[in-house]
């Protein structure tokens, strides 16, 4: 019998655990609720209910969730019944450093999101009992709105299709990995052999940089567009929106370091397509 669609909700933002509070359960009116997103309605099946919370950022270090924050999400994934998710970035020595102390504090069961080798690397020596998720950051693909032809993607398709770098992912205990909708898709594109995997709804990630440009807004001259600035998170409550791409009509968002688009109604059918032919173990709805 197969196995029912794992369903995921991730949170970024500290102040949007809050309104966790108002359910007693993620079922599927629940999670439109919340992201209050009508296109995904569609998506969602009937009698949907969240399996996972995923709580922190994959794009920035400074978004790491501090000590209350995490006993919160913490909390609120234990009240709700959801296995939790610690979704981490690339990492200096500084920030692997708060991520071990992290892990350390996580339930039975959690796992952690991985978009840097070194990271993965200190899950399978120091916590090998512990669910390490290759992160979307590690997959490559071609995700750029502008691309005018579906040929572009054969190009670079994605790594997952080459069997060295399955390998690779085997040596580190991977066993899931997690995709983003790239114009043009077709429901082959997630069919990975040996590997469970993840689509996240309804934005994908184009690129992210070191540079922060809201950040920058407020600093002087000398400081503007630069790394090493204090960091006072202002991403999270501002997002800026980019005038669509002239080739696809893509709706793009920049947030912090890092640019997404909006998926469209062929990228949802395509997704269909996987989740029908069983090529998707989990899925993953997000805000910008």
């Amino acid at each position: 019998m197969k196995e029912a669609m794992e369903i995921a909700l991730a949170i970024t933002a500290p102040r949007r655990l809050a309104a966790l509070k108002s359910f007693a359960t993620l079922d599927r009116a629940a999670l439109l609720a919340f992201l209050d997103d009508p296109q995904l309605a569609e998506l969602l099946p009937h009698g949907a209910v969240a399996t996972h919370l995923y709580f922190g950022s994959e794009y920035c270090e400074h978004l790491f969730p501090d000590d209350a924050d995490l006993a919160v999400a913490l909390g609120q994934a234990e009240r709700l019944g959801l296995k939790f998710v610690l979704p981490t970035p690339i990492a200096n020595d500084g920030l692997l450093a708060r991520i071990v102390a992290a892990v350390d504090r996580l339930p039975a069961g959690s796992e952690v999101l991985a978009n840097d080798w070194g990271v993965a690397q200190v899950m399978k020596t120091q916590f090998p009992r512990c669910g390490v998720v290759a992160g979307r950051q590690l997959a490559k693909m071609i995700k750029d709105p502008r691309i005018p032809a579906p040929t572009w993607n054969k190009v670079y398709p994605s790594n997952y299709q080459a069997a060295p770098y399955a390998r690779l992912l085997s040596s580190f205990g991977i066993r899931q990995v997690e995709l983003d909708i790239p114009p043009f898709a077709t429901s082959d594109i997630f069919a990975v052999n040996d590997l469970a995997v993840t689509v996240w709804v309804p934005y994908a990630y184009i690129a992210k940089g070191r540079i922060c440009k809201i950040g920058s807004l407020g600093q002087k001259t000398e400081d503007k567009f630069a790394p090493g600035r204090p960091c006072h998170r202002e991403c999270l409550g501002i997002l800026e929106r980019e005038p669509d791409t002239v080739v696809s009509g893509l709706r793009t968002y920049s947030r912090g370091t890092t640019m997404f688009y909006q998926h469209d109604a062929a990228m949802f059918g395509a997704l269909r397509g996987a989740i029908a032919q069983g090529h998707v173990t989990r899925l993953v709805l997000s805000e910008v």
